[in-house]
């Protein structure tokens, strides 16, 4: 499968990942992108606000499920992938994100173990999740427990992404990590107002390609079990290690 297609299903988490970042603008001294968040300022209050309430949502969230669209647009190529599936989520470290299209790959992430399922080349990629920093970055809201504020530079989505993200009753803030990653640049996300629930998120590459999944139908703590999680490589398909 082509680098750009599996960065398309890959929740951005496989975008750009031997970019050499060597030349690569860092943080600049004094700028306001660059700055740690002030909270004597309106603005930047309200956006550590919202990232506390997301915190608080998922830090209260044992398990979770719904719909997702995922809209993966290529910077490079010019090209705009569309997909649904469901997510599946449970605490520590599992979930699945199931696409509806069969061509399309479908992830299984245990705790432990990643795959990555190519049921067009009937191919299984699999790696350890330990020690991989690509798988927590742009996903480590989806399981709380950990305090983004001291990961992320917040602020409120600068006025074009929040226009072109917005969702009635929601506010849109960009995260953007204190360490510079390969795998994405910035995180915008489009946080329910009364709950603190993400329901739209958009993970942008270091070449500027959007990965933008909104989540429906949105469910937690039913009682998801750690079983539902495992994966078994079917017969016929080849499992290879990273």
């Amino acid at each position: 499968m082509p680098a750009f297609t599996i960065c398309a299903f890959s929740l951005g988490l496989f975008c750009a990942a031997s970019l050499d970042l060597s030349a690569a603008p860092g943080p600049t001294a004094g700028s306001d992108k660059a700055a740690p968040i002030d909270v004597a300022t309106g603005e930047k209050t309200s956006a550590s606000a919202v990232l506390a309430s997301v915190q608080s949502f998922y830090d209260g969230t044992v398990d979770l499920t719904g719909d997702f669209r995922q809209t993966y647009v290529h910077q490079v190529y010019g090209t705009r992938t569309v997909s649904q599936g469901v997510l599946r989520l449970r605490k520590p470290g599992m979930m699945v994100w199931d696409y509806n299209n069969a061509a399309d790959p479908d992830f299984y992430v245990d705790g432990q173990k990643l795959w990555v399922v190519e049921h067009d080349t009937r191919q299984v990629v699999s790696q350890k999740v330990e020690g991989n920093s690509s798988l927590s970055g742009a996903m480590k809201f989806l399981f709380g427990g950990q305090k983004l504020i001291k990961d992320f530079k917040v602020r409120m989505a600068p006025e074009k992404p929040a226009k072109a993200y917005a969702m009635p009753g929601h506010k849109v803030i960009e995260l953007k990590p204190k360490e510079q990653n390969p795998h994405y640049k910035t995180l915008l996300l489009v946080v329910d107002e009364q709950t603190g629930r993400v329901d739209a998120f958009v993970v942008r590459s270091q070449d500027n390609s959007t990965n933008h999944f909104v989540l429906t139908d949105v469910t937690t703590n039913k009682g998801l079990e750690a079983k539902d999680f495992k994966y078994k490589v079917p017969k016929g398909y080849v499992e290879t290690k990273q």
